[in-house]
């Protein structure tokens, strides 16, 4: 009994030498990889919220309504540098993508796992659909999954060697990833939950444990002061991310979630479940049980709560190096070797054709696409095309006005999304652009002098044009046969004057977080 006893916690013990790292296997994958990112960078078009946080980055605050402040300060920079480039906006996303590939093997690597388990960790990510949206488009996951990764490798790490600055430095990881997205202190508390339930508890009693812990509090206090003097936009935005998911379901709510589920793990979900189910099972992980409640609390989130399943990708280095560590273990052999390398030449090539081919061209589309479901799934397979058409009808209608006109008129959008393409892929110099969606609502409404406005949304803002101004006349109208939405199908623009109630006093009852396509 003492001897089954003994073998039980040695094998549940951290190991004691780690593999050789399979640097030559990763610095190839990774080179390529490199290579086949970075060539299609420019090629799909400029995604409505990646364009938004341009114009963010340029009105620099430590907080904004739906986000942290270091992302937009990237995308300003890029396109100070660059104009317009997608390339160089698009390129730290690479970088990171590529960097949580190789965290994912460094984590397998930690877990016990020999060149075999790195390798298939690292592949295991680039086979996802995640990581080949995520090194698309600049955006807040991109970030996010680097630094969920490299702050669960610094935890899995100080396990094995208890070297307490390691605690200290995921603690100041933990912040910077707080200047992303408010999801880290979630995060941090379900690996702090974790620790509680399975241990090591020993961590609790580490000093260096609770410096990093008050590094990510002191990062939280500028954010807060700033969403506190704003009236907590922040925590309105769960609420409008549900609602939009649900606006965006296609054939039942739960099916929806389902299918994005897949988008976002395509296959890989298998693997994601066996990683989850190692860390719960698995004797050889024991010791790593404390990363439980990140693999499943966001995953019950995704099926029952109803959050966007992108935030199931912040765990995905880690669960499939504990998949990759287990499945490649002693027993790596017979139909699981013959079956985990099958997927893994499948996704290869998948990843591979994927890159190559997509976008696909315009010329095989027939219909506009008018839901919000169908534009997500559309843009991802041909791009978001019709921002510079929206751009050319809003100066084409501007320049039709008399001069004087032209001199005193402020141009307002519906959403955000068309006040971010205006702000940063306009020809010509425009007049000052405002609109209540979101975080450029709380960038504040024209002043109360303005009294000509050139109004740009959908059909359903009519009515509101209506009741706020005295006369709301039609200038122009877009829409293309093929168009999306909100950007280059179902645009009106119209010319109003006079409103009828000061901007000061109307604006906190326009303003919406949540985006608003017109139709």
């Amino acid at each position: 009994m003492r001897a089954a006893t003994q073998d039980a916690r040695t094998a549940a013990s951290p190991p004691a030498e780690l593999a050789p790292l399979a640097w030559r296997e990763l610095a190839v994958l990774i080179g390529l990889l490199a290579v086949l990112l970075t060539v299609r960078l420019g090629r799909y078009p400029f995604w409505g919220d990646e364009l938004y946080l341009v114009p963010v980055g340029r009105r620099p605050s430590w907080g904004f309504a739906d986000q942290g402040p270091l992302v937009p300060a990237q995308a300003a920079l890029s396109d100070l540098v660059a104009p317009g480039s997608a390339v160089l906006l698009r390129l730290p996303v690479v970088a990171l993508t590529l960097a949580t590939v190789l965290l994912a093997a460094l984590i397998a690597r930690e877990l016990g796992g020999g060149r075999a388990a790195q390798l298939i960790a690292a592949l295991a990510y680039v086979c996802t659909p995640f990581a080949v949206q995520q090194s698309a488009a600049l955006s807040t996951f991109a970030y996010d999954a680097a630094l969920v990764s490299l702050l669960g490798w610094l935890l899995i790490r100080w396990v094995r060697t208890r070297r307490d600055l390691l605690l200290l430095a995921a603690g100041v990881v933990a912040a910077v990833d707080f200047q992303v997205k408010w999801m880290v202190p979630v995060v941090w508390a379900l690996l702090g939950l974790g620790v509680l339930l399975w241990g090591p508890r020993a961590a609790l009693r580490r000093p260096a444990l609770w410096a990093g812990s008050a590094i990510l509090v002191l990062a939280t206090i500028p954010a807060l002061l700033w969403q506190s003097e704003h009236g907590w936009p922040q925590l309105a935005m769960p609420a409008e991310i549900r609602s939009e998911q649900t606006s965006m379901a296609v054939g039942g709510q739960l099916a929806s979630f389902v299918r994005e589920l897949i988008l976002t793990t395509g296959p890989g979900g298998i693997l994601l479940l066996i990683g989850i189910w190692a860390v719960a099972r698995s004797e050889r992980l024991r010791t790593y049980r404390f990363l439980l409640p990140l693999g499943v609390v966001p995953l019950i989130g995704v099926l029952v709560v109803g959050i966007r399943p992108y935030y199931l990708g912040d765990g995905f280095a880690i669960f499939y190096a504990a998949a990759a560590a287990q499945l490649a273990g002693d027993e790596f052999r017979g139909w699981v070797k013959r079956l985990l390398s099958a997927y893994l030449a499948i996704g290869v090539a998948v990843v591979v054709a994927a890159v190559c081919l997509l976008p696909l061209p315009q010329s095989w589309l027939r219909t506009p696409v008018i839901r919000n479901g169908d534009m997500a799934v559309r843009a991802q397979f041909f791009g978001l095309h019709g921002w510079p058409q929206l751009v050319e009808t809003v100066e084409d209608a501007l320049a039709a006005l008399p001069a004087a006109d032209r001199a005193a008129t402020v141009i307002m959008t519906q959403n955000y999304w068309q006040a971010s393409a205006l702000d940063v892929l306009a020809r010509t110099d425009l007049p000052p652009i405002y609109s209540p969606s979101r975080g450029y609502g709380y960038f504040g409404p024209p002043p109360d002098t303005a009294t000509r406005i050139l109004y740009l949304g959908g059909d359903s803002l009519a009515p509101t044009l209506a009741t706020h101004f005295t006369t709301a006349t039609p200038l122009a109208r877009l829409d293309d046969p093929t168009g999306f939405q909100g950007v280059n199908y179902g645009i009106r623009i119209w010319y109003c004057t006079n409103p009828i109630h000061p901007w000061s006093q109307t604006w906190p009852e326009l303003m919406s977080l949540r985006i608003e396509h017109g139709n």
